[in-house]
């Protein structure tokens, strides 16, 4: 059965670093033979929209991040409070009398379950927040200097970790934009490293990515126009029912 499935279809699933330039490129040229600019042009450049309409690979890129971080921080929020609010549980009812143990049992998982809402909420936001700046930010800036750099990361680093904590005050201020700026400096060293092992260039990537969303939507496309469901928005008896109304429109404007 996974003989059938083709490449195009899972490579949006995997790490483009286990896939190789095609055996037909040749080295020196890029994708599209697009030459980029920098300034204010290649920002523009960056956000906007492809000769067919579609977003561009940047913003891909950057709508990419903002789903899978608050997606993963989701997960790791709903674990966080749930193993909470059960360890929570069992501390405050030591001495509580249920009725019986499906009551107990209720309460308990009401209890988790909301925790677990709470921190899906709190924690997917949160992340998302925090890293769809950040992705923005470096983005901007690597189209302005038409380069990628550390230095990218370790500016939004200590931008957005500075809004992050500027409700605390000038303190928080200052330590919030000192760590962002670390973690941003290692997401940036770890970023390059990962570039120079593999074959293809950031914007090689972002251009393998937005083709393989383009390949995951037509296939979606094409396999929903053959699904039985889709059959059903248009079944045979509504098509010969439409076929037989053109016919007598057609032979009364031929009558005319």
């Amino acid at each position: 059965m996974f003989r059938n499935v083709k490449l195009s279809y899972t490579r949006c699933f995997l790490p483009a670093i286990l896939f190789k330039k095609n055996e037909y490129d040749v080295d020196g040229t890029e994708i599209l033979n697009k030459t980029k600019v920098g300034g204010w042009q290649g920002v523009k450049d960056a956000f906007k929209n492809d000769e067919d309409g579609n977003p561009s690979a940047d913003v891909i890129s950057i709508t990419s991040t903002i789903t899978y971080s608050g997606l993963l921080g989701g997960l790791y929020g709903s674990f966080l409070y749930s193993k909470r609010a059960y360890e929570d549980f069992f501390a405050k009812n030591q001495a509580t009398l249920f009725q019986n143990q499906f009551e107990a049992k209720s309460k308990l998982q009401s209890q988790v379950t909301l925790a677990m809402a709470r921190g899906v909420i709190r924690w997917g936001t949160r992340v998302a927040l925090f890293c769809g700046p950040f992705v923005t930010i470096v983005t901007v800036m690597n189209a302005y200097l038409n380069d990628i750099s550390t230095f990218s990361y370790l500016t939004a680093g200590t931008i957005v970790g500075g809004i992050a904590r500027i409700h605390i005050g000038v303190k928080g201020l200052v330590v919030g934009a000192t760590f962002g700026g670390i973690l941003g400096l290692l997401v940036g060293l770890i970023t390059l490293l990962i570039l120079k092992l593999s074959p293809l260039s950031m914007q090689e990537l972002h251009e393998w990515q937005s083709q393989a969303q383009k390949d995951r939507d037509a296939f979606f496309i094409q396999e929903s126009k053959q699904s039985v469901v889709f059959q059903y928005d248009q079944p045979a008896e509504l098509l010969e029912h439409d076929k037989r109304i053109e016919n007598i429109k057609s032979q009364e404007n031929s009558s005319k």
